[in-house]
């Protein structure tokens, strides 16, 4: 039986503490755990998000060090930045993750990811053009849910949930 996530995980820690020796930085368990846990989730986290996961997993953490490791791991491409319509960052695992984009309702917030071979293509074709290669990319479109009922609902349980 594959261990996918977990392989992927530990590449990608490999990476990364290879790309702190190569810049002289140290690879702190810290920083090792904030890599581990946006790997290991399948949602889009915010700083906060993560600072609060991680110490209540018992990881002895400040929240600059979640942020200045979040800067880190976007700048070796280990994690990307994304816009959801909030009024702060998410970041979702980048590496071994194929190129998307994300569909996000206005009313509820609901987050959907597609994939497309011919927006690929056609990104690939601007980049060209402009004089580029593609390396990822990352877009975000926003709408409403066509389920009206579906998206009051959601509505309502974040209501209650931030009551």
């Amino acid at each position: 039986m594959s261990n996918k996530g977990g392989d992927t995980t530990a590449k990608v820690e490999s990476l990364f503490k290879t790309f702190m020796k190569e810049e002289r930085l140290r690879c702190t368990r810290e920083r090792l755990s904030v890599l581990r846990e946006i790997y290991r989730s399948n949602t889009h986290l915010d700083a906060d998000e993560l600072f609060v996961r991680l110490r209540e997993k018992g990881v002895a953490i400040s929240r600059a060090t979640v942020y200045h490791t979040l800067d880190l791991l976007f700048r070796y491409n280990l994690v990307t930045k994304i816009d959801l319509g909030h009024k702060h960052t998410h970041y979702e695992k980048s590496w071994g993750v194929a190129n998307h984009l994300h569909i996000i309702c206005l009313k509820c917030g609901k987050v959907s990811e597609a994939t497309s071979s011919e927006l690929g293509g056609m990104m690939e074709k601007l980049c060209r053009e402009h004089g580029y290669s593609l390396g990822s990319f990352s877009l975000q479109l926003f709408g409403e849910c066509i389920d009206k009922e579906a998206c009051a609902r959601q509505v309502k349980e974040k209501c209650k949930e931030n009551a």
